[in-house]
């Protein structure tokens, strides 16, 4: 098993913490910016909007050795996994521009 394997394993263990009620995935980010593969878990309590990520491997752009870490962790994780490309940006959700939760009770947005 490879060094970056076993560094992914252990992060992968760190964060998947099975808590009830926890919606957990995986998501693996081919950065083209920084010549990068980058793994992530994300989490979110059900019925709640906050995700929480958390970055468990940056691996160099190495095609044999992401099939490695990519067996590797699919040996170890049933979690679905959702594969993203820089090359093909999508912004995740709207702009906020009314702030209610946190006492901003008024528009963010710049006025015309």
């Amino acid at each position: 098993m490879l060094a970056e394997s076993r560094e992914l394993i252990e992060k992968y263990h760190q964060y998947f913490k099975r808590l009830p009620r926890y919606q957990y995935w995986l998501v693996i980010v081919d950065n083209h910016f920084n010549d990068r593969y980058y793994f992530f878990i994300y989490s979110r309590k059900l019925k709640t909007q906050l995700v929480r990520s958390h970055e468990l491997l940056a691996l160099v752009h190495d095609q044999q050795k992401y099939q490695q870490v990519l067996a590797d962790l699919k040996s170890i994780s049933h979690l679905s996994i959702e594969y993203r490309d820089t090359s093909h940006l999508v912004e995740p959700s709207p702009e906020i521009t009314t702030d209610k939760i946190h006492g901003h009770n008024y528009r963010t947005a710049p006025r015309p």
